[in-house]
């Protein structure tokens, strides 16, 4: 599995947008980024300068997408910044820096996916002696079982107990505002019911389809629309970074050929050979593909996001919405 290297410092920013900073691999460069970024979240999210930006509890996200979650939350009675936000990084194989231990040394909260994909989350986490309380992660969701599909961010279970989990989080160490959390909790409840809806709607026309996808990325997404998802031996081979069996391959390409599939979901951040001989072949048998990112798109919201998603799945699979 091939994957850039490129890693982005985010903040997240509600007054203008998701601002991003690139930064190198020098642990110089990285340490006056993290300040840099640090100083911007203070001055343009929340209006009250970097002096007043230091005094507010500060969350560190492991990724953009629970990020994004957190800062509708918290913001603006805390501070929230996100390590990851490439399309291009890995999370499963991302080697976190002295700058990400450092941020996450400051934190009162951190939040992350957890369910084994951000494992290095979980080694600083332990290394700064931050209480477990005030470690929030979206595999505290009951249903998740170890070896689980840990893309839980695309199921909305998991993102609707992770708002309720958060949000009492942050009223535990900033009671002062815990009215505030607990309304900006109720809307993101809000918005996921709508996704909900949306996805009702759509299962309504969609439901029994095969559809299949280079990795189980997509999967809690298809099992909410009543998708019947194939392929999932090669998906899971991809996933673990391992090849897939000729056999698995030989029926996935049969699978595309005949038409027996109605949609073929794949990652953008994956440039294997075989998922690009797939892609060339799905295009080839006219079965309509859809990228997807295990990032968060700049400049959206997680609900924005997903309903996009669902929108284009329902035009893809020729549903008039």
């Amino acid at each position: 599995m091939v994957r850039s290297n490129v890693i982005l410092l985010h903040i997240i920013d509600w007054g203008i947008g998701i601002m991003a900073f690139p930064v190198k691999k020098k642990q110089n460069f990285w340490l006056k980024s993290a300040i840099c970024a640090l100083g911007v979240a203070g001055t343009l999210g929340f209006g009250g300068g970097a002096a007043q930006a230091a005094k507010m509890p500060l969350v560190v996200a492991a990724e953009n997408t629970w990020g994004d979650i957190a800062a509708q939350i918290a913001a603006p009675d805390m501070r929230v910044v996100a390590i990851l936000s490439s399309p291009t990084v890995d999370p499963h194989e991302y080697q976190a820096t002295p700058t990400d231990a450092r941020m996450i040394a400051a934190a009162e909260l951190v939040v992350a996916n957890g369910a084994g994909y951000d494992t290095w989350a979980d080694k600083l986490v332990a290394a700064s002696g931050l209480l477990p309380a005030r470690y929030v992660k979206a595999d505290s969701w009951s249903p998740w079982q170890e070896g689980g599909n840990p893309h839980l961010w695309f199921n909305v279970d998991a993102v609707s107990a992770f708002v309720k989990h958060f949000a009492e989080a942050c009223a535990h160490i900033d009671p002062e505002h815990a009215d505030g959390y607990a309304g900006r909790a109720e809307k993101m409840q809000l918005a996921i019911q709508s996704i909900q809806a949306h996805a009702g709607l759509l299962k309504a026309h969609v439901a029994g389809m095969h559809v299949a996808a280079t990795e189980p990325l997509f999967t809690p997404l298809a099992d909410l629309l009543g998708l019947q998802m194939d392929e999932q031996a090669y998906q899971l081979a991809v996933m673990n970074d391992v090849e897939p069996a000729p056999s698995t391959v030989a029926t996935f390409e049969s699978d595309l050929k005949e038409h027996r599939l109605k949609m073929l979901v794949y990652n953008q951040q994956v440039e294997e050979p075989s998922v690009r001989h797939l892609l060339e072949l799905a295009q080839q048998s006219n079965v309509p593909t859809l990228p997807l990112s295990e990032m968060l798109p700049p400049r959206k919201h997680w609900q924005v996001w997903v309903h996009d998603i669902l929108t284009q799945v329902g035009q893809l699979l020729g549903v008039q919405q």
